[in-house]
């Protein structure tokens, strides 16, 4: 196996489960489905996994699995655990006794799961494939069942009439591992089955070799049918292996594909292993006393990240971001939050993925869309949506990204689109008094909010009666944003009225307190809703709270939980509203709850029932673990509570700010808590050290003395010297 390098990806002790990429899978024009890990191997669920954002019902589901001396399911191992666990490999390392089994998962192209097994049984090592089809998914002629049976070296089991053929490969390595293609292959052993209790006990004994003819199993239009193969690779101590399962729309596609596989499949997980790698050469890690769950699962949020960037196709002519892996679309607040939190180890790949969202949307309002140009967010009155400037708070998201690579050319190329949606919302989005209104809740963000009053129709129920304080708040802070980079891009006919526009929604927005908070108000009444909610903070979070405000709100903003904040949108404002009011011990309060119980869920060492899958990050973080839509890019928002909050890393344009506010259970002295990250193409190392009267912090090598949620700069040029 490789080993690791100086910069390569870090090794840990990862949960063995997880999602494999795949960088094509959309859910329009070139849908793939999605590989999730089943015991130590992966299976496809097409289109997508059958919960949540994939759907209710799966056409198929085929999986690939590895084991040794009967054991395959993980419950049937000694110990299981994955050394290596990226977007793109997954090792896995299975004990039981003397046996052993490792074996690193990759995808070949986008239609083949390729396995490098390295195995060392008493009896035999087995390899198991289980196909499982909805009959007539599509509702349409021609399908009655799936066949199995054996071409030369290969398995195929395919549909019949219609449906996706598989053809699986066991070859030997010999010594390298390549496949050894002088190896004798007919001391394998296989059998295929439509009987489960068959293939458990081929599983566990071996199975006799029962492919001399075609095994059909048939079903019924509506009726899930199952045919497994498994394969025997009878005891000789160590053996080393390439598996292969390809898929086809015909069984000739499938063995073309394993074909070609098999040629390449080395080359790929070389070129897999160097571009995490050259990932992870920049991308942050923790060293030193944080929790291992803590150094973990920051490695899962990232990795989960990477999963959100697809390649172009369709109307996105840039790398795009798919919010969730399951059915990709695109959304701004969502988008905007991935860039955010992917900034941190490739700033200028967040950049291109958020200029992307803007120049290739399809309307100015950049409206949550597909690829294949249709849109996902309609009202109920027919309006087209998307998600306002409140949420993901693109434009703080902007500021970030130029701060962490001042990039001027990319600023200039995506201040228009970003002018043209602001400019779009005052055409299309103010009611007769000039206020900021929402079509629908789905356009806030917060789908059927109780802010929006009662909503029959559900989340795309017509809201224009509602002024959102969130809203009018986030449009001055953009404006006000906008002002600044129309300065730095010598766009100064565009300054004073992008001034003029912040001077009015912070206006606007200060007629919104009440005395006591900040309230929205419904038109038709003019007064103030009863409904409070944390995004009614957002002004506060924005920094246009005056000091009457904060003093108010004080204790609103104390009373913060973690174990019901969590959503990203409202765990950010939260957060920040609390560092605004000078609230450091909430702000670390709040984070580090988020953080530890999110990080718990995605290193679990077992998947509960009921809870959402460990080693990816997921759609948000409730106490019962069932955390959404499994693959979720805003998920891993802990990433920046973690390092934008807790160890306060935040770069800024005339050095990198720190202020450390580790969680009171952090705050150990003799203790020491390390981040390495690359900015602005500067290796940063800091070292933070609890003391009984605050914290000592190092970055390259220069130390300062701080009290926590006290500030101190770095210069870029300090760190760049010595």
């Amino acid at each position: 196996m490789t080993r690791q390098t100086q910069a390569s990806f870090p090794l840990d002790d990862y949960t063995p489960y997880g999602y494999l990429d795949v960088p094509e899978h959309t859910r329009r024009l070139t849908p793939k489905g999605v590989l999730r890990s089943r015991d130590v191997g992966f299976g496809w669920h097409f289109p997508a996994l059958a919960t949540s954002y994939g759907g209710r019902r799966e056409t198929y589901r085929t999986s690939v699995r590895v084991g040794v001396d009967g054991a395959l399911a993980l419950a049937d191992f000694d110990e299981v655990r994955s050394p290596y666990h990226s977007k793109d490999l997954v090792r896995f390392v299975a004990e039981r006794g003397p046996a052993r089994c490792e074996a690193d998962f990759v995808v070949v192209g986008s239609d083949v799961v390729a396995a490098f097994v390295d195995a060392t049984a008493e009896r035999h090592t087995t390899v198991r494939v289980d196909y499982t089809r909805l009959v007539g998914a599509d509702h349409g002629w021609g399908e009655s069942g799936l066949v199995g049976r054996r071409e030369g070296d290969l398995l195929v089991l395919q549909g019949f009439e219609d449906g996706e053929a598989f053809a699986l490969a066991v070859l030997p390595t010999g010594s390298g591992e390549g496949p050894d293609t002088t190896a004798d292959v007919t001391e394998f052993v296989a059998g295929v089955t439509a009987d489960s209790a068959e293939s458990d006990r081929w599983t566990a004994g071996g199975p006799q070799d029962t492919v001399g003819s075609p095994v059909t199993v048939l079903g019924e239009p509506g009726q899930e049918v199952t045919l497994s193969a498994v394969v025997s690779v009878p005891a000789n101590g160590r053996h080393r292996l390439l598996v292969l399962l390809s898929r086809g729309r015909t069984a000739d596609e499938a063995t073309t594909r394993l074909a070609e596989a098999r040629a390449s499949a080395l080359r790929v997980r070389t070129t897999r292993l160097r571009s995490d790698d050259a990932f992870w050469s920049r991308a942050p890690r923790l060293t030193g006393d944080w929790p291992a769950h803590w150094r973990r699962g920051l490695v899962y949020d990232l990795e989960t990240l990477r999963m959100m960037v697809k390649p172009p196709v369709g109307i996105y002519h840039h790398v795009w971001d798919g919010m969730q892996i399951q059915a990709p679309r695109v959304v701004l607040g969502e988008a905007a939050i991935d860039a955010l939190l992917l900034s941190y180890a490739d700033p200028r790949l967040a950049q291109e993925l958020l200029l992307g969202v803007f120049a290739d949307a399809p309307l100015p309002n950049v409206p949550c869309s597909r690829e294949d140009g249709s849109y996902n967010m309609v009202s109920a009155d027919g309006t087209v949506c998307g998600t306002g400037p409140q949420w993901g708070y693109p434009w703080p998201v902007v500021a970030h990204l130029f701060a962490a690579q001042p990039d001027h050319a990319w600023l200039a190329r995506i201040y228009p689109p970003m002018a043209a949606y602001l400019d779009w919302w005052l055409a299309h989005r103010r009611d007769a008094d000039g206020w900021l209104v929402h079509a629908c809740s789905w356009e806030s963000g917060q789908d059927l909010s109780p802010r929006f009053g009662d909503q029959p129709l559900g989340g795309g129920h017509p809201t224009w009666s509602v002024r959102p304080v969130d809203l009018q708040a986030t449009f001055a802070d953009a404006a006000a944003t906008m002002a600044d980079l129309a300065g730095v891009l010598g766009r100064d006919q565009d300054v004073q009225r992008w001034r003029d526009l912040a001077a009015e929604f912070s206006d606007r927005t200060a007629r919104m307190w009440t005395g006591e908070r900040y309230a929205d108000v419904d038109a038709r009444t003019g007064e103030a809703t009863a409904v409070d909610d944390v995004m009614l903070l957002a002004p506060l979070a924005l920094g246009q709270a005056g000091a009457e405000q904060v003093d108010a709100l004080r204790e609103a903003v104390r009373a913060a939980d973690p174990d019901t904040t969590v959503w990203p949108m409202f765990a950010w404002t939260a957060v920040d509203a609390a560092e605004a009011a000078g609230e450091y011990d909430t702000a670390a309060r709040v984070a580090g709850g988020v953080v530890d119980r999110a990080y718990g869920f995605w290193d679990a060492r077992r998947h509960e029932p009921g809870r959402t899958l460990p080693g990816v990050a997921c759609e948000y973080w409730p106490l019962s673990g069932r955390c959404g839509g499994e693959g979720y890019g805003w998920g891993a928002f802990t990433t920046h509570l973690l390092l934008g909050t807790l160890a306060g890393l935040r770069p800024e344009d005339e050095g990198l700010r720190i202020r450390p506010n580790l969680p009171a259970g952090l705050r150990v002295p003799g203790r020491a808590y390390g981040v390495e990250l690359t900015v602005r193409d500067i290796p940063v190392r800091v070292r933070l050290e609890p003391r009984t009267d605050g914290v000592e912090v190092t970055v390259n090598d220069r130390l300062a003395k701080l009290t926590w949620g006290e500030e101190a700069r770095w210069h870029w040029h300090e760190l760049t010297s010595g």
